[in-house]
C-alpha cells in the first residue's frame, strides 16, 4: 500500500523580485520506497567526487563558501545542475519535493522534523529573532553553516535510521521544477515542466527564521543559483 499524506504550506522564492504565492493543501500518495542520505552532502564527499572528475566544484570565493576548506560542513554554493550531477555519480538522484516532505514529517503534519516544539539552537542552525540580512552575521553560530550532525535534538528519527539537519543549516535542492500546488490528489508526484528553470528548495538555512525552516515551507531558485545558504542531499530510488 502507498503512504498517503497532505502537502501544504506557503511558497517564498529565494530570488529577489518575486511575490509570495499561496498553496492549497492537496493529498499525496507515495507508492515507491526510497532511501535518503542521513546528512546533507558534505564538502569532503563533494571533493572526492570532484577529484575523481565525476563532479563539478562549488563556488569558492564567497565569504561563507565551505569548499574545500571545511570538510565536515555541507557543500554549499552548489547549483541544481552540480547537485544533480553529484547524485547521479553516486547512483542516486535529488529527492522529489514529496519525498523530501515525507522524510521530514512522515505525513503527520508536524511543523518541524522533530515535532512541534519551538526550535532552539539545539535543534537547528537558523536565525533566532530578527534577520539582519540573508548574508549577514546570522545563524546560531555567527554566520555560515555548521558541521553536519551538529544539532541532534532536531533529528528526524525513523525505525530504519536517523536524518540530520532537515531544518536549517542549508536549503536543500529538490528535483522538481517549481509550480503551485494543484487541488486534487496525486500519486508519486514528480513535477518536471519543460522550459521551467526554477526548482524547489526545502528546509531553510542558517540565515532563515523559525518560519523558514518549517517542514511545509517552500522556496524556489533558478537552477544556476549558488549561494552560501543552499546545498543538497540525495536519495536512492529503486
Amino acid at each position: 500500500m502507498g503512504k498517503g499524506f497532505t502537502l501544504n504550506g506557503g511558497a517564498r522564492r529565494l530570488r529577489k523580485g518575486h511575490q509570495p504565492d499561496s498553496d492549497r493543501p492537496h493529498r499525496v500518495v507515495l507508492t515507491r520506497p526510497f532511501c535518503m542520505d542521513a546528512t546533507e552532502v558534505t564538502v569532503a564527499a563533494m571533493k572526492t567526487c570532484v577529484d575523481a572528475k565525476a563532479c563539478d566544484a562549488p563556488k569558492t570565493l564567497e565569504v561563507w563558501a565551505n569548499y574545500p576548506r571545511r570538510p565536515d560542513h555541507p557543500a554549499n554554493e552548489v547549483s541544481w545542475d552540480k547537485a544533480k550531477k553529484y547524485c547521479k555519480a553516486q547512483g542516486k538522484d535529488l529527492p522529489t519535493e514529496a519525498q523530501w516532505e515525507w522524510a521530514a514529517t512522515g505525513g503527520d503534519g508536524r511543523k518541524w522534523p522533530w515535532g512541534n516544539d519551538e526550535p532552539t539552537c539545539e535543534h537547528a542552525d537558523f536565525t533566532i529573532g530578527v534577520l539582519v540580512s540573508p548574508g549577514g552575521d546570522s545563524g546560531c553560530h555567527g554566520g555560515g553553516t555548521s558541521p553536519v550532525r551538529s544539532h541532534l535534538k532536531g533529528d528526524r528519527t525513523w525505525p530504519t535510521g536517523t536524518l540530520h539537519d532537515l531544518a536549517g543549516n542549508v536549503w536543500e535542492w529538490c528535483d522538481d521544477t517549481y509550480a503551485k500546488y494543484g487541488t486534487g490528489p496525486v500519486t508519486d508526484p514528480h513535477v518536471q515542466k519543460p522550459g521551467v528553470l526554477v526548482h524547489v528548495v526545502r528546509g531553510g538555512g542558517w540565515n532563515r527564521s523559525n518560519l523558514g525552516i518549517q517542514t511545509a515551507f517552500r522556496g524556489a531558485a533558478i537552477h544556476t543559483y549558488e549561494v552560501p545558504g543552499l546545498g543538497f542531499r540525495c536519495v536512492r530510488n529503486p
